[in-house]
């Protein structure tokens, strides 16, 4: 598969960062730092014409998701098929419901609650194995390793 080896290394470190540094932060009650690993990136302002700019890209975790929806376009729907397939639109909805889960956890963070940034954690963790374990089905040795999914909870 194209798809896994363009979008392979960035939805690997995307699950290790929300296993390992976010969910340690969350557990920490460490807020400043969830705050940058969920950072959403902003657009540049005054961007020459060639696209160069004052612009900060997404966080890993933010990038992860957009790696999510590209990948699951290409494992989970051929050229061949006259429309979206059902797994991939459940794919899509999966990516986006663990993206607004990103974005509670952010608002938790913001305000200090600690047990909804929790639930935000453990509702997004559910998502994203739930992609995982959908996209892991196609892919073969021979394109490479399946994806783990994110084992632990707070």
């Amino acid at each position: 598969y194209n798809g896994y080896t363009k979008s392979g290394s960035r939805i690997t470190t995307g699950i290790e960062a929300y296993s390992g540094a976010l969910r340690e932060a969350v557990a920490g009650g460490r807020w400043a730092e969830v705050a940058t690993l969920l950072d959403k990136g902003s657009k540049g302002k005054g961007s020459n014409e060639k696209g160069e700019g004052s612009g900060q890209p997404p966080s890993e975790l933010r990038s992860m998701c957009r790696a999510l929806g590209l990948f699951g376009n290409t494992a989970l729907q051929s050229e061949n098929d006259s429309g979206t397939t059902a797994a991939n639109l459940l794919a899509r909805h999966l990516v986006n419901e663990l993206y607004f889960s990103m974005d509670d956890l952010a608002s938790a963070a913001q305000g200090g609650d600690k047990a909804a940034a929790k639930e935000a954690w453990s509702r997004g963790r559910d998502y994203l194995n739930s992609y995982l374990r959908i996209v892991n089905y196609p892919i073969i040795s021979r394109v490479g390793d399946k994806f783990s999914v994110v084992e632990g909870s707070l």
